[in-house]
């Protein structure tokens, strides 16, 4: 190589530089030429001479214990807890409590819980107090009356009304029988003293014959179901009059009724087909049968209204039966269960009638009580409206009670709030306060989701731990919330795991393959603490420092690859589960080297000049 570069400077020495200017500047494209083919020559000339060698250096680091923390961060603001409106603490109905007789507070006091805010003249609380004590005197009477059951006077109350309630119905059968003998005469004139005369036979014959002189009847049907009806009405006469004569106040009188209704409705019948036959149906062949028509149409249709009255008459006589029977059997069975003694249902409505008269009672002895207005908690006056002689109903805002304690809310997006739980440990910074970093734990999580623009986020509530006064509502708060935490477990960097059909794998030193390099290199790069003889000894190695890994880097060894089990991981470290041990070598980076050297005859293949990195089984790539 040196015999080469002295020659090549030898020949520079002899070239005229000046007269080599004037050719290529008068030679321009044969000037390019050559230069071309002279590079050209140089680079075949360097490759033949020259080679480059690529190596791998591996940076290792030590499998160590730590602490392994996976946390979500987030941002937002603070806010105050909550805040309430200062009211009359009231049950109820909404109601006039009475005036301010005093005002205990300023806008913008601090107040504890109970601290007084305000005083009413509890006049109005007072008379409801007074008659909420009135109902629960009354609905204990009632109960305890219950209890011992019907009293004297009340027994002679109800015999009486039992008393009138079987006089009423006696009156009622005695009324049944007089109306049931009226209609049947009343029905019966209508028969024989009224329309008989329009037939020209006998006509309770077997055969009555429909007949007027001068009078001719076109609908021989309407004709002929008048002769029908009237036979049938002549024996159906007959019958009710024997029912009558023998009717008796102890029949069954609701079946009479009926019976004379239905007799009633076959003679309205008979008469409403009279009077079409006399309306529609019949002709006069004088005048005298034309005055027949008109006189014997009126006569059947008086006759049809008498009917019509007497069965209103008695369907109303049968509905007032019917009542005067339910009255009765209402006072029989009144009297029975006042005889009997209280039920356990009566005794229990009762008795939930006075617990709630009771409940009325406390909530206005309550309400009495409460006219000294007080806050429910700690925080700050604001919004106060309560002044001296104003009237105040149980819905009235008298202040607004801001609390003092602050929390922070955040808004998550679905994938982060899924992985957070009530009671995760949070810890937080500010914006405006560089130099204040406090803790709080996740206090709420909203249920219900916000979409905007399809995307899905979760509002998050955190208390802080401490209540710093340089913290303000509305200040921009960072937080990571720690969703896990393992401690004393095996720790890698994440950037050292390689995955493989699903499967996860790290490179490791295979220092029991290089003994001797291993004991001078942790001679040279170990405290005396960490020297060895054996790989067993390298194992049992112990990190002293306070970092969760080291990174060794100038020692090489073999590498090996192995298949691990993992946990949990953040951004930058993994836990490992099984497959390593504490205080193992592990690649944790991979340089490639270039290096270029002279080739020589005796070999034409690249030396790992750093010692088989590879090895059997290596991972080929980071």
């Amino acid at each position: 190589m040196k015999k080469i570069l002295e020659n090549i400077k030898k020949f520079f020495k002899k070239i005229d530089f000046r007269k080599t200017k004037g050719f290529v500047l008068k030679h321009k494209i044969i000037s390019a030429v050559i230069i071309i083919v002279l590079i050209y020559s140089g680079y075949l000339l360097f490759s033949k001479v020259f080679t480059k060698t690529k190596t791998v250096e591996y940076t290792f680091g030590k499998v160590q214990k730590g602490d392994l923390v996976v946390s979500i961060s987030g941002s937002g603001q603070v806010s105050t807890l909550s805040k309430v409106s200062i009211k009359p603490n009231t049950t109820g109905q909404t109601q006039t409590l009475g005036q301010i007789t005093s005002v205990k507070v300023k806008n913008g006091d601090y107040v504890k819980a109970g601290q007084i805010v305000a005083i009413l003249d509890g006049k109005n609380a007072l008379q409801t107090l007074n008659q909420a004590k009135a109902s629960v005197t009354s609905a204990q009477a009632s109960y305890d009356k219950l209890v011992k059951g019907m009293t004297d006077s009340e027994a002679l109350s109800v015999n009486n009304t039992l008393t009138q309630a079987q006089t009423s119905l006696d009156n009622a059968k005695q009324n049944i029988l007089i109306k049931l003998k009226s209609a049947y005469t009343t029905a019966s004139n209508s028969i024989y003293l009224s329309t008989d005369s329009f037939f020209e036979n006998n006509p309770v014959s077997s055969s009555p014959s429909f007949k007027i002189d001068g009078v001719s009847f076109l609908n021989y049907q309407l004709e002929n179901n008048i002769n029908i009806g009237r036979y049938d009405i002549g024996i159906m006469l007959n019958t009710w009059r024997g029912n009558i004569r023998n009717q008796t106040i102890g029949d069954d009188l609701v079946a009479s009724i009926n019976n004379a209704i239905s007799n009633l409705n076959m003679m309205r019948n008979y008469f409403d087909d009279m009077t079409i036959l006399f309306a529609s149906y019949s002709t006069a062949s004088n005048s005298s049968g034309q005055s027949s028509i008109n006189t014997n149409k009126s006569t059947a249709s008086s006759a049809r209204g008498s009917i019509d009255s007497l069965i209103s008459d008695l369907v109303s006589t049968l509905q007032s039966y019917n009542n005067t029977v339910f009255s009765l059997q209402q006072a029989k069975d009144n009297l029975a269960l006042k005889l009997e003694p209280a039920s356990e249902d009566d005794l229990a409505v009762q008795k939930a009638s006075l617990d709630n008269a009771k409940a009325n009672l406390a909530n206005a002895e309550e309400a009495y009580s409460s006219r000294i207005i007080t806050a429910p908690f700690d925080g700050q006056i604001g919004g106060l409206s309560a002044e001296v002689g104003q009237q105040v109903s149980s819905s009235d805002s008298l202040a607004t009670l801001i609390t003092s304690e602050k929390v922070i809310n955040v808004t998550l997006n679905e994938v982060d709030a899924a992985k957070v739980s009530g009671g995760n440990i949070v810890k937080i910074s500010f914006d405006s306060l560089p130099g204040l970093s406090l803790t709080g734990v996740v206090g709420y999580i909203d249920p219900l989701g916000t979409v905007s623009q399809g995307v899905v986020s979760y509002a998050v509530q955190i208390k802080m731990d401490k209540q710093d006064e340089q913290v303000k509502a509305g200040m921009t708060a960072s937080v990571s919330i720690i969703t896990t935490q393992h401690s004393g477990t095996l720790i890698i960097p994440t950037s050292a795991i390689t995955t493989i059909g699903g499967k996860k794998f790290v490179l490791i030193a295979d220092v029991s393959s290089s003994t001797k390099e291993f004991q001078s290199s942790t001679t040279k790069n170990f405290s005396s603490s960490t020297k060895g003889t054996s790989s067993r000894q390298f194992g049992n190695y112990q990190a002293s420092g306070t970092k969760v890994f080291q990174n060794l880097s100038n020692i090489q060894y073999p590498v090996i690859n192995v298949e691990i089990t993992t946990g949990i991981s953040n951004n930058t470290s993994t836990e490992v589960l099984s497959g390593l041990y504490e205080g193992q070598l592990i690649v944790t980076k991979k340089t490639t080297v270039s290096s270029t050297s002279i080739k020589t005859s005796a070999s034409s293949a690249t030396t790992n000049t750093r010692g088989g990195f590879g090895g059997p089984g290596a991972l080929g790539g980071m």
